[in-house]
C-alpha cells in the first residue's frame, strides 16, 4: 500500500537550536518510523521590527502544500507560530506556542511590544485577528501541554486537546548515585531565569555546586552574576553538551532546577524524571507544574532563598531525594510517541 504523505511544518531562527527544533525533528522521525512518507518544512523566522510579523504570517499563508511533484500531500502538521498559517484542507495543528510577546508576555519586560505605543497595539491586534483565523482553519487542534491549551483558550477562546510527547532520548535515560551538584539545562535566555539558580547557591552548603548546560546570549551576564554573588568557583558553564554527556549529567545530579517563566511544556522536567531525579521549579513556571508535585517528586518555590533551602534539604536527605526521583519517574513513564502519532494521523488512517 502506498505510504501517506505527511509534512511537518515549523519555523526556525537561523543558527539557533533548542527544544522546538528537537521537537520538530522527533516528530518527523517518529512519523517515518511508523510508515508515513514524511518531510520537515522549516522556514527562517524573523520577529523584528514588530510589523515584520505580518509578513511572516503571509509568507506561510502563500505556500502551496496541496501536492508535491504531482502527488497529493495527505496531511500537514504545523507546530508553532507562524507555521500554522499554511493552508491545507487537512491541517492538524499541534501547537507548541503562539507568539507569546503579544499574549501572556504582553506588558512585561519579556515583550518588545510597548503597551503605550499605539502602532504596537495596532500590529498586535492585527496579528491576534489573523492568528485566530489561521488556527480555526485546522481540522483539529492539539497542544503540547495543558499550559499551552489553557493559554490558547484564555486569550483566543479556542479549544484544543493537550497531547504530551516524550523527549528525544526516550529509552536511554538512567540513574546513578548522585553527586553534589544541581543541574540546569537549556538556553541561557531571560525567560529561563538561570540567574535564580546562581543566587540560590548563596543559601546552600558550600559543598553544593551548579552545572549549567546550555548556550545563549546571557552567558557573560550570568558569569558576572556568579562573581558578584561570590559563587563563581561553584558554578560550571559547560556550553553545548552532546546527548550522551547530558544523559550522564542527569544521571549523576542531586536534583534538577528548572524555574522558567510560564514554560510551554519543558523537556527538562520529563528528562529529569526519566532519570529519577527530583525537580525544583517555580510557582509560575507553567508546563513543569503539570508534573511536579510539591514535596512529593520535587519542590515548587518562589525565591532564591527558598530554592537554596530545598537544595540543602535534598543534600542532607539523599534517600528522600532518591525516593522523590522515583515518584517523578512514575509520573511520566507512560508518555509515548505511539499515542502521539495515532492521534495526529487519525484523519488519514480511517
Amino acid at each position: 500500500m502506498k505510504k501517506k504523505k505527511v509534512l511537518v511544518c515549523s519555523a526556525k531562527t537561523p543558527f539557533m537550536y533548542g527544544g522546538a527544533e528537537i521537537h520538530a525533528e522527533n516528530l518527523r522521525y517518529n512519523l517515518e518510523a511508523r510508515g508515513f512518507d514524511t518531510e520537515l518544512i522549516n522556514l527562517p523566522f524573523k520577529w523584528y521590527p514588530n510589523e515584520r510579523l505580518i509578513t511572516e504570517c503571509l509568507t506561510w499563508n502563500m505556500i502551496d502544500l496541496t501536492e508535491a511533484n504531482g502527488e497529493k500531500i495527505d496531511l500537514v502538521i504545523p507546530l508553532k507560530f507562524p507555521s500554522y498559517f499554511v493552508r491545507h484542507e487537512n491541517k492538524v495543528t499541534w501547537l507548541m506556542h503562539q507568539y507569546r510577546p503579544i499574549y501572556d508576555l504582553y506588558g512585561t519586560k519579556y515583550s518588545d511590544f510597548d503597551l503605550n505605543n499605539g502602532f504596537h497595539r495596532k500590529i498586535r491586534d492585527q496579528v491576534i485577528k489573523i492568528d485566530e483565523k489561521a488556527l480555526l482553519e485546522s481540522k483539529k487542534i492539539f497542544a503540547n501541554s495543558k499550559n499551552v491549551s489553557n493559554r490558547l483558550y484564555k486569550y483566543n477562546k479556542i479549544q484544543s486537546e493537550p497531547l504530551y510527547h516524550p523527549p528525544k532520548n526516550i529509552g536511554k535515560y538512567f540513574t546513578e548515585k548522585s553527586r553534589n551538584y544541581i543541574l540546569s539545562v537549556g538556553r541561557l535566555d531571560p525567560l529561563k531565569r538561570v540567574d535564580i539558580i546562581i543566587k540560590a547557591l548563596k543559601f546552600c552548603d558550600k559543598n553544593i555546586s551548579a552545572i549549567i548546560a546550555g548556550t545563549g546570549g546571557m552567558e557573560k551576564d550570568l558569569r558576572k552574576l556568579a562573581e558578584k554573588e561570590g559563587v563563581s568557583d561553584r558554578v560550571k558553564f559547560t556550553g553545548f553538551v552532546t546527548d550522551e554527556e547530558l544523559i550522564k549529567l542527569y544521571a549523576e545530579a542531586l536534583a534538577v532546577m528548572f524555574p522558567p517563566v510560564d514554560e510551554d511544556y519543558g523537556y527538562i522536567t520529563i528528562e529529569s524524571f526519566l532519570s529519577k531525579k527530583p525537580v525544583l521549579t517555580a510557582s509560575d513556571s507553567g508546563g513543569s507544574l503539570e508534573f511536579v508535585v510539591d514535596n512529593r517528586n520535587g519542590f515548587i518555590c518562589d525565591t532564591a532563598e527558598e530554592f537554596g533551602e530545598k537544595i540543602n534539604f535534598l543534600y542532607k536527605n539523599k534517600r528522600i531525594a532518591e525516593d522523590m526521583g522515583i515518584e517523578g519517574y512514575e509520573a511520566v513513564k507512560g508518555i509515548s510517541w505511539d499515542n502521539v502519532i495515532d492521534r495526529l494521523t487519525e484523519s488519514i488512517r480511517y
